[in-house]
């Protein structure tokens, strides 16, 4: 059973991020500056929200625009820390700033940084990685390592559907794409059985050796026929 969404006055709850954007690249900005908002008392730090999902590649959101510029620069480097988390599911952690991360940022060497990752479904990774102020009180380190772990939780199950949303969106294109190709491909089909009184499949095959000598698409030589015939390509009708 998924974590109670945390609450925040100040920020969307997780329902609503996901209602209000349709796109993977908006819902991790907002989830970004709602995981800060989420932290801030309990973690004086800036957070980063890095998603990577199979043949994409991968996002990056942050509490500021410079976190947002690193963890990219970071990524493009193959970080180890990053590659840890997304790779291997490993959580790595540092009392110091690594140098490769304080470069050019106003931090300095004396913060602390944490990277974990964050589960994201079957299709994706995630990471969620902090800069900030380590507390020495072993108390407070508890209950922020604590907040951490809700946040991260929360983070997860946003990302899940979100996640899933895309994929879902990328599989109905994907199949409308193949039944406008296969329209097409049909009615040219149609043309060559007409031209040379033959049957569908040796139609098809014609169609096909056309497509491998010419070195194009199957759809594009179906396309480029169709409209010897009629400038307009035939459309695919699909119901709700």
């Amino acid at each position: 059973m998924a974590a109670r969404p945390l609450h925040h006055p100040a920020t969307p709850d997780p329902v609503h991020l996901l209602l209000a954007h349709t796109d993977l690249g908006s819902l991790l900005t907002a989830l970004a500056a709602r995981t800060h908002a989420l932290l801030a008392r309990a973690v004086p730090a800036e957070c980063a929200l890095v998603l990577r999902r199979r043949n994409h590649p991968a996002l990056a959101a942050a509490s500021s625009v410079a976190l947002t510029r690193l963890v990219q620069e970071r990524l493009a480097d193959d970080d180890v820390d990053l590659a840890s988390a997304l790779d291997r599911g490993a959580a790595t952690a540092a009392v110091r700033l690594p140098a490769s991360w304080a470069s050019g940022m106003a931090w300095g060497l004396d913060v602390g940084h944490l990277v974990v990752p964050v589960d994201a479904g079957p299709t994706a990774r995630a990471a969620l990685s902090l800069v900030g102020t380590v507390p020495v009180d072993l108390h407070e380190r508890r209950h922020a390592l604590a907040r951490i772990g809700r946040v991260r939780n929360e983070a997860s199950w946003v990302l899940r559907l979100g996640v899933r949303f895309a994929d879902e969106e990328e599989r109905s294109q994907h199949r409308a794409q193949a039944m406008e190709a296969r329209t097409v491909i049909d009615v040219a089909v149609g043309v060559i059985m007409a031209q040379n009184r033959c049957s569908a499949d040796e139609a098809f095959d014609i169609l096909k050796r056309a497509s491998n000598n010419r070195n194009v698409k199957l759809r594009e030589v179906a396309a480029e026929l169709v409209q010897r015939i009629h400038p307009s390509l035939p459309e695919t009708a699909f119901s709700d």
